[in-house]
């Protein structure tokens, strides 16, 4: 072999090499974002500045992976959402749209972006991000048989996030039925895979307006015991979140006298097990609140903690404490 023939032959296999070093390392960064992204979705709601930490971390390590650098940007813009930053989320979801046509986190961003317009009462772009996220995921569904088990569960998380954030829409505008049907688009079965939405779940349909069947006393019932459930679960894996949601629901259930007494009545243990400083009856709700209300400020929630200082203050107004009612609406303020 000539000298040129020699440089030529050395000059390929060095491209060779050094193209299926950089495939290795990419690859080997594309399962590192995937598993930052992954820590980060789990801190979701557990820890708020651990989410940012490990999104921040994988965004900065996928400037050539779009699926990836989208996934961080969804993680981000939950925290935004979460603090009230609602521009920086709104751009930063905005971003996705621009960098990748993976449908699966496109549909993820078109639910924030959902959950965005229900926040800020923007009611004809609601319906924009959801046809949106109704074409999303009728494109996915063409391929779903050929997803991995970690897009399923992705787009589990998404499907389900989709209908709880749907439903609240609806809740809150006044329609009641179709709040209700939005809800039977979830697999309860294939949601306890992922416990952060299990609770949500729980959590929602306790909260109340979603049990229509039976009287009165089996309605409150039957919520109260989905919100234990949601508190029990909450506290055994440590999600402060869902923990403070269900006290505060727990809380606005036994503000009502007759509803109090007959649950009280009907829960001893229960009770015992949510009160054990054993304060008094008609003290209990505006207990739970303020416990609730601590976790909220621990969670860093911004929003959920207005909505708590709102609940103590029915508490106190319930008492006929009307400045210490006052007082808590301002700060909700």
């Amino acid at each position: 072999m000539g000298g040129r023939d020699y440089c030529v032959f050395m000059k390929f296999w060095l491209f060779i090499l050094s193209t299926i070093l950089i495939s290795a390392c990419t690859h080997s960064d594309r399962q590192m974002v995937d598993k930052l992204n992954a820590i980060s979705y789990a801190y979701h709601y557990k820890n708020v500045d651990s989410t940012v930490y490990y999104a921040k971390q994988a965004y900065n390590l996928s400037i050539h992976y779009d699926k990836g650098r989208a996934e961080a940007l969804n993680n981000l813009a939950f925290t935004n959402i979460v603090k009230m930053g609602y521009d920086e989320a709104e751009k930063r979801l905005n971003e996705i749209s621009q960098i990748t046509d993976n449908q699966t986190e496109l549909l993820v961003s078109y639910v924030q972006q959902m959950r965005l317009c229900q926040r800020r009462s923007k009611n004809r772009e609601f319906y924009e991000y959801r046809e949106n996220a109704m074409a999303a995921l009728k494109r996915i569904n063409e391929e779903r048989s050929q997803l991995s088990e970690a897009q399923l569960r992705r787009l589990r998380y998404a499907e389900s996030e989709m209908a709880i954030v749907t439903s609240t829409y609806y809740y809150y505008v006044g329609l009641e039925r179709q709040s209700i049907d939005a809800l039977q688009n979830i697999d309860t079965n294939d949601l306890r895979s992922d416990t952060a939405q299990w609770l949500n779940y729980l959590y929602y349909v306790g909260s109340g307006g979603i049990i229509t069947e039976g009287t009165q006393q089996d309605i409150n019932q039957e919520e109260f015991d989905l919100l234990l459930r949601c508190f029990i679960n909450s506290r055994q894996s440590d999600y402060p979140y869902f923990a403070a949601n269900a006290l505060e629901a727990i809380s606005e259930h036994l503000m009502d006298p007759d509803y109090r007494r007959q649950l009280l009545a009907d829960n001893l243990p229960a009770m015992k097990f949510i009160n054990p400083e054993g304060a008094d009856d008609d003290m209990l709700a505006g207990w739970l609140a303020e416990d609730a209300l601590h976790l909220f400020i621990l969670y860093g929630d911004i929003y959920q903690i207005a909505g708590a200082y709102r609940t103590l203050a029915s508490c106190y107004r319930q008492i006929d404490d009307y400045e210490s009612a006052l007082y808590n609406l301002e700060q909700a303020l």
